[in-house]
């Protein structure tokens, strides 16, 4: 038995105990680590020094490894958070959130701006809000050597917001003869040159891709467009001709040629009555084509007016209230007012606020011959079941309207006002905030006014949308305007000021801004110098 057992204990692991494929890997490292104490002294000098060797080998090597790889992945750490806040940028901005969508697309390069992802969105939100800052990140995708096509014909959309229209021109011509076959770029042609002198070179790129790609239905009907863009009658002709082609087919190609066909201004009455056929009876229409087909109608056979309505009422009979609200709306667009009141029952114009605003407008306006309506738009506004079907905005606005119409005492009429500007504010409504401004200019409360324009101008500024500038421009006139009738000469200069600041380049702008100046006595001498100088030159 004691022949059996093993007399050394770390001889147990030896090794022959491995598989035999292993057992050479084993003895090098047994040489190079000695398992036991009686092994470390009898290991030799040699393997000691190998042993030592082969450490510092690899700590070395570990070393450089750290320094060779970790800003790769750090870059690639901070790109996966980059990307992340990029895919979070987007779902903010089809949610209708532009304002935190722009932050997080920039929170996103901050973190990593060597991530074409991030470089790549801000590109695309700053060319959206037409800032100069388009191009900078435009350009740091060329130098990454992350440009694409889509990237390319970017900054020409940057460039042509910019108002750099030879530039956007110069650098689109470049790209056509790059890419001459390539339809994303047919497609900017048209946009960019599609009302411009050069409409004929947009032209001939579509009819180029169109030769190219003849059974291409959204080719077709672009080219189609610009035919009709340029005004030339024998294009037009061809134009109609071709996409009435298409429009003969009951599919969804054939519903886009129909809708195309129904945006051209002038048309024979022949081909006219064969589009409001096709407008009223293509299988997949809707009740918006059908109103397309009876506004058609009306302009070519104006003495069946009253005939087509009531067809259209035929038609309108049975359908659900979002249905109904085109055709209703339609009336109010024709000043059908009584129309709308007699087609549409108090109790379904209740239910849905579309309906309800336009039969509460139509009600006002039979009002003016009809005051019994004063009393009936009352009941409804009062009644606690509108409450829920209007917004808080509008529901105040009607309220302030009423008051006027029943010409209550001017302080009622200035408080409800001013209770719609405070909810259309906190609500960062920037449509409402400019409507109330232009109902209280109009009635002459003139400091609401002016306080509602200003509130309209933050607004639209801080949403960034890019309906933004037009937004703030018109409110700026506006606000010009209401600070003018109201007397208050600083609140007007400081409102030129301001709109100059925002619009350097617009001439009506830095005209009242030195007329304010000559007014307060601010920089006379530098003002009359300026008015001269922007002043025309006297005919010859």
């Amino acid at each position: 038995m004691l022949t059996n057992q093993e007399v050394d204990p770390t001889r147990q692991n030896t090794p022959e105990r491995w598989n035999p494929l292993l057992r050479p890997f084993v003895r090098a490292w047994r040489w190079l680590v000695p398992a036991s104490v009686a092994d470390r002294d009898r290991q030799s000098p040699v393997a000691r020094m190998m042993a030592v060797g082969i450490i510092v080998s690899l700590s070395a090597a570990l070393l450089v490894a750290a320094i060779l790889y970790a800003k790769p992945i750090q870059d690639s750490f901070q790109s996966s958070q980059a990307e992340g806040m990029v895919r979070e940028a987007r779902d903010l901005m089809e949610n209708g959130q532009i304002a935190n969508a722009v932050w997080k697309a920039q929170e996103a390069y901050t973190k990593a701006p060597h991530n074409a992802e991030a470089v790549r969105i801000n590109a695309e939100f700053f060319t959206l809000m037409g800032q100069q800052h388009a191009l900078y990140f435009v350009d740091k995708l060329k130098d990454m050597g992350a440009e694409t096509l889509e990237d390319k014909m970017r900054r020409v959309r940057a460039l042509k917001s910019l108002k750099r229209d030879k530039e956007a021109d110069a650098e689109l011509e470049r790209l056509l003869k790059t890419e001459p076959d390539s339809l994303p770029l047919a497609k900017l042609a048209e946009e960019v040159w599609g009302k411009t002198s050069k409409h004929a070179l947009a032209l001939k790129v579509l009819e180029e891709v169109v030769s190219k790609n003849p059974n291409d239905v959204e080719n077709i009907i672009r080219l189609g467009r610009a035919q009709v863009e340029s005004g030339i009658p024998s294009n037009i002709s061809s134009a109609v001709e071709n996409v009435w082609k298409i429009a003969q087919k009951d599919d969804t190609d054939g519903l886009k040629a129909i809708e195309f066909l129904d945006s051209v201004p002038s048309m024979a009455p022949d081909m006219q009555r064969k589009l409001i056929y096709r407008l009223k009876k293509h299988p997949r229409a809707n009740e918006r084509h059908y109103i397309a087909a009876i506004a058609r109608e009306v302009k070519l056979e104006p003495d069946r007016k009253r005939a087509i309505i009531s067809e259209a009422r035929t038609f309108f009979q049975n359908k659900k209230r979002d249905q109904l609200f085109p055709f209703v709306f339609w009336l109010k667009q024709e000043q059908m007012f009584l129309d709308i009141i007699n087609i549409l029952p108090e109790s379904e114009a209740m239910a849905h606020q579309g309906l309800l605003e336009t039969y509460l407008t139509a009600l006002t306006i039979v009002g003016q011959t009809d005051i019994a309506r004063f009393k009936q738009i009352e009941s409804i506004i009062e009644n606690p079941a509108v409450a829920k079907i209007l917004d808080p905005v509008t529901h105040s606005m009607f309220r302030a309207h009423l008051a006027f119409v029943e010409k209550k005492p001017a302080d009622e009429l200035r408080a409800k006002l001013i209770d719609a500007k405070s909810l259309a504010q906190q609500a960062s409504r920037y449509d409402s905030l400019q409507r109330i401004a232009q109902y209280a200019d109009a009635r002459g409360h003139f400091d609401i006014a002016e306080d509602a324009y200003r509130l309209t101008i933050r607004a639209a500024r801080a949403a960034a949308t890019s309906s933004s500038p037009r937004i703030e421009r018109d409110s700026f006139i506006g606000l010009l305007s209401a600070s003018q009738k109201n007397g208050n000469s600083e609140s007007y200069f400081n409102a030129c000021r301001d709109a100059i600041a925002r619009f350097p380049e617009d001439s009506q702008f830095l005209d009242q801004y030195l007329y304010g100046s000559i007014l307060l006595g601010n920089d006379i001498e530098t003002s009359l110098k300026k008015s001269r100088q922007t002043a025309p030159e006297p005919a010859q």
